[in-house]
């Protein structure tokens, strides 16, 4: 059976890959334009919350999901 730990840790992990997918985009230069649009920032802020969700469930501990 697979805790809230577990589940957060996962969760955490999705969120940085995210960020650090959204980052490596920009720094390739992927695009025509360059800085961050509103969508890596929507994109950013999506990712930033996932960690944050994930974190919570962390720190729920060893219960069921």
């Amino acid at each position: 059976m697979i805790s809230k730990r577990q589940l957060g840790i996962f969760v955490i992990a999705l969120g940085v890959l995210a960020l650090m997918g959204i980052l490596a985009v920009d720094l390739l230069g992927a695009g025509q334009w360059g800085g961050f649009g509103p969508l890596q920032r929507l994109g950013l802020l999506l990712s930033g919350l996932t960690v944050v969700v994930g974190l919570l469930l962390y720190r729920l501990g060893d219960r069921p999901a």
